[in-house]
């Protein structure tokens, strides 16, 4: 009888969609009007250069901050970007240049000879490493080029972060990244 009844139940459901449906409006989370004017701001950027200045000075505004509205709106204007990339570059252009005129390998070269300079001092390969994301971050560089050289920077951040870690007190990993504790956990 309960199997019966299962089936009845399971042959009345509609047929389900297969796959996500496209959005078209703007995400119903986050500042829908702050995306909107983005959003606008974005389609009417018409060439390489003006979306690639509007892309890179983002960045510089608002680099670090991870709310909803501002990773939305950088992907935004790096989809942009992208885009125009793709109709105003050649394919050697594409894939040996950054949007901001620089030889890809040479960058590349530049960037990990700093981070062997750097050796296991980690402060110094959180600023390369920050730097390098920030300015060449993908659509700005090619992204065959970018992610080795972003793996391999994380990888020897991690390892030389990770020296000794549980050997300090809660109050050392504070000190060294000028943590202000506003309110003290219970039995500290």
């Amino acid at each position: 009888m309960a199997d019966k009844q299962r089936t009845t139940r399971r042959r009345a459901r509609e047929q389900e969609s297969v796959g996500a449906e496209f959005r078209l409006e703007p995400s119903p989370y986050g500042d829908s009007a702050l995306r909107s004017e983005w959003a606008a701001r974005a389609d009417a950027l018409s060439t390489l250069d003006e979306a690639v200045a509007t892309l890179m000075k983002w960045r510089s505004d608002y680099w670090g901050r991870e709310d909803q509205n501002s990773l939305w709106i950088e992907a935004r204007l790096e989809e942009r970007v992208a885009m125009l990339r793709m109709e105003s570059l050649t394919d050697d252009e594409f894939r040996s240049r950054t949007l901001t005129g620089e030889d890809a390998h040479e960058v590349c070269s530049r960037t990990t000879q700093a981070a062997r300079i750097a050796g296991s001092d980690y402060k110094e390969l959180e600023r390369i490493n920050a730097e390098f994301r920030s300015r060449y971050k993908p659509p700005v560089m090619p992204t065959n080029l970018f992610m080795p050289v972003e793996r391999d920077l994380s990888e020897k951040l991690m390892t030389s972060r990770t020296v000794d870690w549980y050997g300090k007190s809660i109050g050392e990993l504070r000190a060294e990244r000028g943590v202000v504790v506003h309110a003290a956990p219970p039995g500290e």
